[in-house]
């Protein structure tokens, strides 16, 4: 018995090895480099970041895009959509944002109710009330304030959502709260965009889905092509996500940032233990390749676009709501959309993060406010005021690192900011540039 068990136990461990060695060797097989784009004239260092970050292997898929009061000053693209199929990422490509997705959801309601965002949510939806939730606002829901992390631990899944309506906004309307609405800020990973889309399905006087509202109101207005539940018809033009390896996530157990987040993951005591999040996103990232799943119009992650649309809409953020007089909001909730809410409230997640009215508050690499939503994987999108700019980063080769941006977006930010003050300083050049799509002499 005890040979036996040695024996199986050898098997387990090369099958092991043997795994993380193919993924190894896939990660590391290295394709002809191709990118492409556009870029200002005085943003060609920033077209020379991305291209190199292509040719040497460290971006295998991705888009980066920059916009400022209305002018594309970047919008580059290179890596492949799908790798096994050799398929390049090109200009048409779109990929799943995840929790970027939030970011417009949120701008939905800004968009369907310039006022009343301090209401409670009972007002619209009298079912809502149920089980101590009467006190709710919506500002509350969009700033995770809500206690509504789980549903009550009630389930439901993508195809009910398609399917099913009625049965998941009863499930809402029934749910119990996690903790004391307002008391504290936790992330609403899932749950967040599903109450939105009931909202308003109710508020709106036509009764359109979430998705169906921005798309009719904000997406095609804008020519800012971006799918809340990617359309069946499109998704030949989605990328494959990718996972990271089994071998590069195990070497987070020996980089001292992760600690934290690994020791809160499997903390027993914590006051809201994320795996369940974990878990849900990691699952989701298998589930949007396949088209139907991909095509449900969960606005808490399944957003497909390309980077140059959300950095179009958060360019009209950025500059007070409107642009070459065109208005997407008012300057009263702008300035709502950009007031923090959850500063003050402690935090009862793996992460630290507060919002104001549905985005996330964040700084960019020189410490200015930035207001937008990052993604699972690496995605990153946000309005800058300072700047007056839009902003957006998006991949389908996934870092794992939940809602944290990649590395590649701070190091493309950081040298684009660099050349928009030398450009503001003497905006000189004025016509735009396409980079050439590029490919190695092998390919």
């Amino acid at each position: 018995m005890a040979r036996l068990t040695a024996t199986v136990l050898q098997a387990a461990v090369a099958a092991v090895v043997g795994v993380v060695a193919w993924q190894w060797y896939q990660s590391s097989a290295r394709l002809p480099p191709v990118s492409g784009g556009f870029v200002h004239p005085a943003y060609q260092p920033v077209a020379d970041l991305f291209r190199k970050l292509v040719e040497d292997g460290t971006e295998r898929g991705g888009s980066f895009a920059v916009y400022h009061k209305g002018e594309k000053l970047v919008d580059l693209w290179g890596g492949y959509a799908n790798p096994y199929t050799r398929l390049p990422w090109q200009e048409s490509t779109l990929t799943a944002v995840f929790s970027s997705t939030k970011g417009m959801a949120a701008l939905s309601v800004a968009k369907l109710r310039p006022a009343g965002l301090q209401a409670e949510i009972q007002k619209y939806w009298p079912e809502f009330a149920q089980n101590g939730k009467s006190n709710i606002t919506l500002e509350m829901l969009m700033s995770h304030q809500a206690g509504l992390v789980t549903l009550g631990g009630a389930n439901t899944s993508l195809v009910e959502y398609q399917n099913d309506w009625g049965k998941v906004e009863k499930l809402m309307a029934q749910a119990t709260t996690d903790f004391p609405p307002g008391s504290a800020v936790a992330y609403h990973s899932l749950t967040f965009a599903m109450y939105i889309d009931a909202l308003i399905r109710r508020v709106d006087p036509q009764h359109r889905s979430l998705s169906q509202f921005f798309d009719e109101e904000i997406s095609k207005p804008l020519d800012a092509e971006f799918y809340i539940g990617l359309p069946l018809r499109e998704f030949y033009r989605a990328t494959l996500l990718i996972s990271p390896p089994a071998w590069r996530m195990v070497t987070w157990i020996f980089d001292y940032t992760y600690w934290p987040m690994l020791f809160e993951l499997f903390n027993p005591k914590a006051t809201l233990n994320q795996l369940s999040v974990v878990a849900e996103f990691a699952d989701l990232n298998q589930v949007l390749n396949n088209p139907y799943f991909a095509a449900v119009g969960l606005g808490s992650a399944n957003g497909f676009g390309p980077a140059r649309s959300l950095a179009k809409i958060y360019d009209f953020l950025a500059n007070g709501g409107s642009i070459a007089g065109k208005t997407l909001f008012s300057k009263p909730i702008v300035e709502r959309l950009m007031t923090p809410l959850t500063l003050t409230l402690p935090s009862l997640g793996t992460f630290r993060l507060d919002f104001s009215v549905g985005l996330h508050v964040l700084n960019n690499s020189r410490g200015d406010r930035m207001f937008g939503h990052p993604g699972y994987g690496g995605q990153m999108a946000g309005a800058v005021p300072k700047y007056g700019v839009g902003i957006a980063y998006v991949t389908n080769f996934l870092s794992g690192k939940l809602s944290l941006a990649s590395d590649h977006y701070w190091e493309l930010e950081k040298v684009f900011y660099e050349c928009f003050e030398k450009h503001q300083a003497d905006p000189q050049t004025t016509k735009t540039t396409k980079t050439k799509k590029k490919r190695s002499k092998n390919d």
